[in-house]
């Protein structure tokens, strides 16, 4: 659609998305900012959309994962009607799954801005840049940031945007050449060295090796992807046996892991996560068909704590996929698994058309998948809006493409 076409509110409107959809992009992937800072550009971006995408909505196609999120999130509203807890109480743990409603409105702007697209996709990269030397002034204490001790954000959200700005490095060092491509090969390095031996994140050290595991298989065939898997697994065994914070953190997750399953102690961080696993597949197991609605977990895991089925008090079961389990039941657990199924899908299928924007996609479904089997990846907040910025960015770019055939 061009600017021709276009009323002069809708030209205005799409200014004010596109300077904070830039800003937020630059906020959540920096970590330089409070919640409440961020959240001011994500609602400034959200209500600017609403009239764009409803002005377009007569000829916006939707891509597969935006289909299948609108349909989790009609399930999720539907089981409020099963929810004992107040209404009021039920929809605001509904907005915790916003995302799926946002990408929607995101894309069908970012679709029709190119710059924006651009600017917002650097921004995000520039700002994870600054976090990973932030992690690393905090760790040599050239920086002192109160409530930071080795990275700016938490550790598991740190790993989580580190883990995305590996991906972006290794596809933009494959697909350029000279300087940009020394660039991003170098800032690849020092993201695994930050997450292997700075930080402590177990899900970031998994969700690093999966981005490496991905890019090779995406890159090479036959012998070459052999080698270099090879290649990729002796250099992890070098770095274990190497680091100190890595080889402890992963002998003590694996110590803690066996002393839970074996003597049923459960006093540590990995115990503790595999305690609130058994209670929600329990409790997910109780309640197949329907789950216990989104209004009801904090309630239900209280009293699943009160009779003993979980020994650990708790509002988080710390996995999106059991998340969904005890919320929606087997459906709203096929569809969110579904919902990361069709972005590797979509990236499948892109791939012979636009490779960055392919590999990306399926980058993005391997990171999301291996999160959210340890930790609330939709339902916290960092993690969730840092996925609706690359969502958003790479959705549009998939709905460009077909509206540049029509």
């Amino acid at each position: 659609m061009s600017k021709e076409d276009q009323t002069p509110w809708v030209i205005f409107t799409e200014r004010i998305f596109s300077i904070s959809f830039i800003a937020f992009s630059f906020v959540m992937f920096s970590c330089l900012f409070p919640t409440g800072f961020s959240a001011t550009f994500s609602t400034i971006a959200f209500l600017s959309a609403l009239p764009i995408f409803f002005y377009r909505i007569r000829f916006f196609r939707l891509n597969p994962y935006e289909r299948i999120g609108l349909v989790l999130f009609g399930w999720l509203l539907i089981s409020i009607s099963w929810s004992v807890e107040p209404l009021l109480d039920s929809v605001g743990l509904l907005s915790e799954y916003r995302i799926y409603l946002m990408l929607p409105l995101f894309i069908a702007v970012l679709a029709f801005q190119d710059k924006t697209r651009h600017l917002a996709f650097v921004a995000a990269i520039v700002g994870a840049i600054i976090a990973l030397f932030a992690s690393y002034g905090l760790s040599l204490d050239w920086l002192k940031v109160d409530g930071a001790t080795l990275s700016l954000g938490n550790r598991i959200y740190h790993g989580f945007i580190m883990s995305i700005l590996l991906l972006g490095c290794l596809l933009v060092a494959r697909e350029s050449t000279g300087l940009i491509r020394m660039f991003a090969a170098t800032t690849a390095i020092l993201v695994l060295y930050n997450v292997l031996n700075v930080e402590n994140g177990r899900t970031g050290y998994l969700q690093v090796f999966m981005v490496c595991l991905t890019f090779l298989v995406l890159t090479f065939a036959k012998v070459r992807l052999l080698l270099s898997i090879v290649c990729l697994l002796a250099i992890f065994l070098v770095m274990y046996l190497s680091f100190d914070r890595l080889g402890q953190r992963v002998d003590q997750t694996i110590s803690n892991a066996v002393n839970m399953i074996v003597y049923d102690d459960y006093a540590s961080s990995a115990g503790y996560r595999l305690e609130f696993y058994k209670g929600a597949i329990h409790i997910g197991l109780e309640n197949p068909l329907t789950g216990v609605g989104v209004g009801d977990v904090p309630k239900t895991l209280q009293m699943e704590a009160e009779k003993g089925g979980v020994r650990a008090l708790t509002d988080n079961v710390h996995s999106e996929f059991l998340n969904m389990l005890v919320v929606g039941g087997f459906p709203a657990l096929f569809l969110f698994a579904s919902f990361i199924g069709s972005i590797i899908f979509s990236g499948m299928i892109e791939r012979h058309r636009q490779p960055l924007v392919g590999d990306a996609l399926i980058g993005v479904g391997i990171i999301i998948f291996v999160s959210a089997l340890f930790n609330s990846t939709i339902k916290d907040y960092g993690e969730k809006h840092a996925l609706m910025i690359v969502l958003s960015i790479l959705g549009a770019y998939l709905v460009a493409r077909a509206e540049s055939k029509r």
